[in-house]
């Protein structure tokens, strides 16, 4: 009887991978077609709220013109030697909904705003700005410093009771504008609930240049921006003399405070409306909402039931100090794991005391302290000499681990500021291979004087690895409509407002782990490259003659599968990847047991050795503030 039933259940199985599927979305098994791509598209609803704007102040037509139709996450950095990347099989489609607050909530928030307020001197930044020539007015104090993740949690809770707004399965950016209103105080934005843990810095507290004009991302899926706030340094936004910063000809955009938009003021109180679209376009919906990755994540996945180890290799290159008393390993796990759940993590320490002269040879040249050919002649800057000795030397620094793990080299250098010779100030960098835009190994640094003003090599770790995986910078990314990649530089300078949201990617030091909007982000893309990889490896499966020995696997793989769907198109997106990873690992499983390979397909196509990549590190902003 048992042995019928079981032959009973394979012959159901089979036929329901071999049935004619359905759509993928959420109705069914989810395969167009065994082996083919899948493109997973969802529609993104965007809210922008006007809180404290007059409705003859902004043009519908002005906002709405500069924002997109669509977005297509590429992985960024492949770009760059020219070859397309892997496909990530996600496609967003935006619909925005445009509402001005009314009277009783913009009085109850405005209030809220002095309510919590403490009253305290103006910021240096405020200070300089009055000294400005061509300043519209002086800021007078007192100033109110305000908890920005309470604002966000204030705004995202009413925007459900009070302006209907579904914060849970969309994107809300709240544009702020007290300065109209007879109640107004000057008034800036901190977080200060987060210190250094190596150092117990608190930069949000101590640092002018952490005074802020915006936030998100702690709470939920909203971002808040008042150029009322401020002037601040993060934008330099302060600075209303010159529009140039650097000197190099190209104007330096910047949103200025919003009583510079008046005539003769800094900008034309008609650019308004199409500079908060901006605002929304490329730092909100590229860089928080649905932006890019900068590695392909899939580079660094592990095998089936493997995990994802970090093994750092600690250089101690200051006999005055101990790097190993500078960094927290159990921090570094845990915003790891907390951030990427569904995979099992290590992260182990050797330390070297003393350095190595091979190893130390190679940071000199690195450094610009020793000029002598080496590996990096091969690809035309010193700048490489670090990868290409670890690359060379990797089996004498990284053990071997389980065949099914991941395994992420980080090479930190305790060091000190001399030591680091051309790269003072580097902090460190998620170096690639330099050849297709695949991630190779991170490399860190610090000094007795990094320490001095705050940094450790924990959040330095975890920010730089957090690269390594897929995650780029709030303040730089791609723009899908324009296919172009920016920084926060020339017509895009305003980027740097993406750093203010809760994410340890960012340049603030104000959060120590990975926030809402990189959840979403990292989620999805994994979401859909399991999915797809599944799919791919199903193809070659369901084609073996013994597929009927594997048919409870693939059971249960299509219920994982339909799980995965559903969470997605309701944004549970931990629970769309989870789902997804267990349905590739059930399929990879009985790949496995039918003999079929499983080895990833290459991420990108090879390209020669680029010197004019750009490859650049992570320095300290605002070092002397």
């Amino acid at each position: 009887m048992k042995k019928r039933v079981l032959a009973l259940l394979s012959v159901l199985v089979i036929t329901s991978l071999f049935a004619t599927p359905v759509a993928a979305d959420g109705t069914g098994w989810g395969i167009s077609e065994p082996g083919e791509p899948l493109l997973f598209e969802q529609d993104i609803p965007i809210n922008l709220v006007f809180v404290g704007y007059c409705a003859d102040m902004i043009d519908h037509d002005a906002l709405l013109a500069e924002l997109p139709e669509t977005y297509t996450p590429v992985v960024r950095y492949p770009r760059f030697y020219g070859l397309p990347g892997r496909d990530l099989g996600l496609k967003f489609k935006f619909d925005y909904q445009v509402t001005c607050a009314n009277k009783r909530f913009e009085n109850e928030f405005f209030a809220y705003l002095t309510s919590i307020g403490a009253p305290g001197g103006l910021t240096a930044y405020q200070s300089a700005y009055n000294a400005q020539a061509n300043n519209v007015l002086d800021v007078a104090g007192p100033v109110l410093y305000i908890d920005a993740p309470s604002v966000e949690k204030w705004l995202t809770d009413r925007a459900r009771s009070r302006l209907h707004i579904d914060t849970r399965h969309s994107y809300t950016i709240f544009f702020i504008n007290w300065h109209a209103r007879p109640d107004f105080k000057f008034h800036v934005y901190t977080k200060t609930d987060e210190a250094d843990p190596d150092t117990g810095y608190n930069f949000g507290e101590l640092r002018a240049s952490r005074k802020m004009i915006a936030w998100g991302g702690t709470h939920g899926r909203t971002w808040f921006y008042d150029l009322s706030a401020g002037p601040e340094a993060w934008t330099n936004n302060w600075y209303v003399d010159d529009p140039d910063l650097d000197g190099n000809g190209v104007e330096d955009y910047r949103m200025p405070p919003i009583w510079e938009y008046t005539a003769g003021g800094y900008r034309d109180p008609s650019k308004l409306s199409g500079d908060l679209g901006k605002v929304a376009r490329f730092v909100g919906i590229n860089l928080l909402f649905t932006t890019s990755p900068l590695y392909d994540p899939f580079a660094s996945m592990p095998g089936a039931g493997g995990d994802k180890v970090v093994h750092i290799n600690m250089f101690e290159d200051d006999p005055a100090s101990q790097g190993t008393d500078w960094i927290d390993l159990g921090f570094a796990y845990n915003k790891l794991s907390a951030f990427q759940p569904y995979y099992g993590w290590q992260v182990h320490l050797a330390d070297h005391d003393p350095i190595e002269a091979a190893v130390q040879r190679a940071f000199r040249i690195f450094a610009g302290l020793l000029v002598e050919n080496d590996c990096w002649n091969a690809f035309g800057t010193p700048f490489a000499e670090l990868f290409c000795y670890f690359d060379a030397n990797r089996s004498a620094y990284i053990p071997a681990y389980d065949p099914a793990d991941y395994v992420g080299g980080v090479f930190a250098f305790n060091t000190t500021l001399a030591n680091l010779g051309d790269w003072a100030g580097l902090l460190g960098f998620a170096d690639d291979n330099w050849v297709d835009g695949t991630p190779s190994y991170v490399f860190e640094f610090d000094t007795d004087y990094y320490r001095s003003i705050g940094y450790g090599f924990s959040t330095t770790t975890v920010h730089e690895f957090g690269h390594h995986i897929g995650m780029s910078h709030p303040h730089d990314g791609y723009d899908a409509e324009m296919d172009v990649d920016y920084g926060p530089s020339d017509a895009f300078y305003f980027a740097w407002s993406g750093d203010e949201s809760h994410t340890i990617m960012h340049y603030m030091d104000l959060t120590t782990d990975f926030g809402q909007f990189d959840r979403d982000n990292m989620y999805r893309y994994e979401f859909a490259g399991y999915l797809n990889m599944a799919n791919d490896l199903l193809d070659d499966v369901l084609a073996h003659p013994d597929v009927y020995k594997v048919a409870p696997m693939l059971w249960d793989a299509e219920y994982k599968w339909l799980l995965a769907i559903q969470a997605f198109d309701t944004w549970n997106y931990n629970r769309a990847v989870r789902n997804a990873y267990r349905a590739y690992v059930l399929i990879a499983t009985a790949a496995q047991k039918l003999g079929i390979p499983t080895e990833m397909s290459a991420l990108a196509m090879q390209a020669i050795p680029n010197a004019s990549v750009p490859h650049e590190g992570d320095p300290i902003r605002f070092p002397d503030n």
